[in-house]
């Protein structure tokens, strides 16, 4: 487990052997809301598990759903997670300036996905997300320009 705040952690790191993406956890505020998106996934169609006791324990929450996003990545839902309020953050090395995730958590992230318009719909139709092509990537090994989606979540952006 990685800690970067008063939360248990930010990141976990597995040793699988794989060099990807284990899983992507998205919270939402409460278990209303979690069955909300759980609602919202059925209505769109995509099939989630209902994940048991010790899944939400090894990932220190409350409650926890798992399935694919279009693109196929493993993705996360869940509500409740572990804050360790009495036992305060402190970095193994000196920090300029201040960083803070706050309520709002990491700050960004890339997903590739095969089909950038099923995602984008997928993302703004049952996540709630906003988004918009921002800027050209160029990708000289590919010979493309790729045009990502930045998708906002949270009132950071």
């Amino acid at each position: 487990y990685l800690r970067m705040d008063r939360w248990h952690h930010r990141f976990i790191v597995h040793n699988s052997g794989t060099d990807d993406l284990d899983y992507l956890g998205w919270r939402v505020a409460g278990p209303e809301e979690f069955d909300e998106m759980k609602r919202q996934l059925e209505a769109a169609g995509v099939e989630f598990l209902q994940c048991d006791a010790a899944d939400c324990e090894e990932r220190r929450v409350l409650d926890l759903i798992k399935f694919l996003d279009p693109g196929g990545n493993p993705t996360e839902i869940y509500h409740g997670p572990l804050i360790d309020s009495h036992k305060p953050f402190h970095p193994g090395r000196g920090m300029h300036g201040r960083f803070v995730t706050g309520d709002e958590g990491l700050g960004h992230l890339i997903l590739r996905q095969t089909d950038v318009q099923k995602a984008y719909r997928f993302y703004t139709d049952v996540f709630g997300m906003r988004g918009s092509i921002e800027y050209h990537l160029q990708v000289p090994q590919a010979g493309i320009v790729a045009k990502p989606v930045f998708m906002h979540c949270n009132a950071r952006h």
